[in-house]
This record gives structure tokens, sequence and C-alpha cells, in this order.
């Protein structure tokens, strides 16, 4: 357990996420999976849901393939799909309706349409979990982000996670923006102190 006495301490646990998010990056970018069977896929949003010409996000988009490949190999017979309003629509309905183009049935999804970041897509998240007794389930989002998600989502104890790497581009200038992205977040954090929101979650 990571105890950190002051703002000083703070700054410097996230520099050293920092530094090894950096690190690993090739590593967590091409990482083969070994998932094994769980009760829920969390597919994480993002936004905005549609873009103005009317497409969907391509990084939904492949958030939401990677979450039916592994429901449609048996990984899991329930569906989570978070993501609230953040520009173009309701992210988690969204993909909920390329979902079930795909295939999947509707009643074997579920719905949390609150979150509006990565901090409450794990909150709103295990609060669903919670309600349906689920008590372990695997994550999906693109590779670079799960890092951050998975250390939100262990926040809660008594719940395990696994998580699942979405590409939706194999282009290298679009991964390191999309990293770049990643390492600002990790920084805001020095000052958002995410898991103290996570607070009323960590009594099981």
């Amino acid at each position: 357990m990571i105890i950190i006495r002051n703002r000083e301490e703070m700054k410097r646990f996230y520099f050293w996420r920092l530094g090894i998010l950096v690190l690993v990056f090739p590593l967590v970018l091409f990482a083969k999976e070994g998932l094994k069977p769980a009760e829920v896929i969390i597919g994480l949003g993002a936004g905005p849901a549609q873009k103005k010409d009317g497409s969907i996000n391509k990084e939904l988009k492949a958030r939401v393939e990677k979450v039916v490949e592994l429901y449609q190999a048996g990984l899991a017979d329930y569906i989570i799909f978070t993501g609230g309003e953040t520009g173009g629509g309701c992210e988690a309905e969204a993909m909920k309706e390329l979902a079930v183009k795909m295939g999947v049935p509707g009643d074997k999804i579920f719905l949390e349409s609150q979150a509006i970041d990565t901090i409450t897509n794990a909150k709103y998240s295990i609060e669903l979990m919670k309600e349906q007794g689920f008590k372990t389930a695997i994550l999906v989002s693109n590779p670079y982000h799960l890092v951050r998600a998975k250390w939100l989502f262990n926040a809660y104890p008594g719940l395990e996670f696994q998580s699942a790497g979405a590409r939706s581009s194999k282009n290298l200038f679009y991964d390191i923006s999309l990293i770049s992205y990643e390492a600002l977040a990790w920084f805001s954090y020095i000052f958002r102190e995410p898991r103290e929101k996570l607070k009323p979650l960590t009594t099981p």
C-alpha cells in the first residue's frame, strides 16, 4: 500500500506513474492477451460519440468491436457500456446500438450513461456491478488508456478486473497523440486526487 503524506509526495507519485507509462507504452501496445472468463465486459466510452458528419467516433467503434469480439468468444455473458453525454449524443447508447447491430442481444447489455470521464466511468460502472452482483470484469479501451482506467477501477476492493486493448489505428503519430493525452491526464491527477472521488466505493 502506498501512503502519500503531502502534495510533494503526491507529485512525485504521479510523475513516477508518468515515467512508467512512457517506458511500458510499447509493451502495453503490443502485449498479447491472456484473458480468462469473467461475469461482465465493460466497454469504456470515448467522446464525442458522433462526429459532426454523423459518423461514429472511431475510438468508440474500435472499443465496441473489441467488446463484441470478447462477448462472442464466450468470455462473459453480459456487457456494460459506460459513457454519458459528452457531445454528439450519449456514448453508452451509441455503443449499445452498434453492438446490437453486430449481433449482441439487447437484453445482455447494461447502460451506464452518467459518466463524463474515466473517474466517473469507474464510479458508476462499479455501482452497476454491485447492483447486478458482478464480481469480475474485463475492461475494454485503448491500450494506453487501460493503464489509468484499471488503476482507478482497482480502487474498489473485492472486485477483479482484467483488461483488453482495442486499437483504432496503426498510425504511429496517432498513437503518439493519444499517449500524450494520457500523460496530460496523469499530470492532471496531481491536482484532482482522483481516488478521493472513489472513496465512497472503498468500503465493501
